[in-house]
């Protein structure tokens, strides 16, 4: 196993980052807010900045180590590496863009043309290899970028970002071409992502960056179920309402910042500072107040709709915010609401989650 542990400190200006984390073999998703750091911490992996203290080592070969004074140039760290611009060359057509880094290491060129050949056979692509760059469309140029940073044999695979330039379309066929093509690589790979999407397809291993620290990191299904910050839980697609649990008249209740009152299973809380979470299929939505049990409640505006395949989310906004996730059907008998029209968000107590925050 080639497993990269990396304990860095970087700073520029008033940008503070502080990173340590061991991450396996396969693919490992790296979230998080813009600004949070996730494109400055693969650059600090790939020697294209420089930390002002810290270690790097793959497998056990140091990359960097301040203390010993270790600092391998990024040429001689067999660091694969796709930026979210791809970098290729447009003077050099498809062979000569994924040969570059081969010829750079001063492999000859008999060996080139056979490693070349051998991985654009791989992925598909070798009637393009005498393409120039310009004629092929954007989802063929992410696979030569992606041949390029592989042919190398790296030991390390890092992702900016490489489903951000893509359609819808075709980010989902990248995406399943993706998880197929680098079963055969048993390195560990690095990918930075900003789309839910993403997450939700790689969902296996995933590290939150947010202000320049790791906040989480574990399976999709544990970020789900347990985020522990309001980015995370709009990530995963979670409702997170921050607010108190109190006592106004001998009864527990959440009270939102927004203001809202909403009952929750309070048995293992304390009164102070808290989080609500729910899921989207948990909250029910109505056209008119809906009379019966006592539920919580938010009447709310539209803010978006999202149609996602057979699923369809509705963001409603008051002073809080609220996401339902329904079917087509049971968006269609509701009539089908648009932005700026008014609904009713509903959900029980018992499936709402609350624990307190030591601070906030």
């Amino acid at each position: 196993m080639s497993r990269l542990k990396f304990d860095i400190n970087f700073r520029r200006g008033d940008y503070q980052l502080e990173a340590s984390f061991a991450v396996a073999d396969g693919l490992t998703l790296l979230i998080g807010p813009n600004g949070g750091g996730k494109s400055s911490l693969l650059r600090l992996l790939a020697g294209l900045e420089q930390p002002l203290s810290g270690q790097i080592s793959i497998g056990g070969r140091k990359l960097l180590d301040t203390e010993q004074k270790i600092n391998r140039p990024p040429s001689a760290r067999n660091i694969g590496m796709l930026f979210q611009e791809l970098a290729l060359f447009p003077h050099l057509d498809v062979s000569g863009n994924v040969a570059f880094g081969l010829k750079a290491r001063g492999v000859d060129a008999s060996r080139r043309r056979q490693k070349v050949a051998a991985i654009l056979a791989r992925f598909e692509m070798s009637k393009y290899a005498g393409s120039q760059i310009r004629q092929l469309s954007q989802g063929e140029r992410q696979k030569v970028a992606l041949a390029r940073a592989l042919v190398t044999e790296p030991q390390l695979l890092l992702l900016d970002e490489p489903t951000a330039a893509l359609d819808q379309e075709s980010r989902w066929q990248f995406r399943r071409w993706l998880s197929e093509i680098l079963r055969d690589w048993q390195i560990p790979m690095l990918m930075a992502t900003h789309d839910p999407a993403d997450t939700a397809y790689f969902r296996k291993r995933i590290l939150l960056l947010e202000d320049g620290k790791i906040r989480q990191h574990g399976s999709y299904h544990q970020l789900l179920h347990a985020p522990t910050t309001p980015f995370v839980a709009d990530f995963a697609g979670v409702n997170y309402l921050l607010g108190e649990i109190c006592r106004p008249q001998g009864k527990l209740i959440f009270r939102s910042r927004g203001g809202s009152i909403f009952l929750a299973p309070f048995e293992k809380v304390r009164e102070g500072q808290a989080c609500l979470t729910v899921f989207p299929w948990d909250v029910s939505l109505y056209r008119e107040r809906p009379a019966g049990s006592p539920r919580n409640q938010l009447y709310g505006k539209i803010q978006d709709v999202i149609i996602l395949g057979d699923r369809v989310r509705i963001t409603l906004v008051k002073a809080d915010k609220l996401v339902a996730e329904l079917s087509t059907r049971g968006y269609q008998a509701l009539g089908e609401p648009r932005s700026g029209e008014m609904l009713w968000a509903v959900f029980k107590a018992r499936e709402s989650r609350i624990e307190n925050l030591a601070v906030l």
